[in-house]
């Protein structure tokens, strides 16, 4: 909005003449990032508790 009207694109700030949302727009949602709702793809260790892993033997030096 404010870049159309930065560019002359219109004439009325969108503070005084807001534009029109369309129908295929969403409302706007925080940044979620580093919170417990933050997006997680399937396959993701946060998305599920950690398995037990016993073919794993964590190395220790000598």
């Amino acid at each position: 909005e404010w870049h159309g009207w930065l560019h002359r694109t219109w004439d009325e700030p969108p503070t005084d003449k807001p534009l029109p949302r369309k129908s295929w727009e969403k409302p706007h949602q925080e940044n979620l990032t580093g919170t417990a709702l933050a997006y997680a793809p399937s396959g993701s260790i946060r998305r599920t508790e950690p398995k037990s892993r016993d073919d794993y033997e964590a190395w220790t030096p000598e």
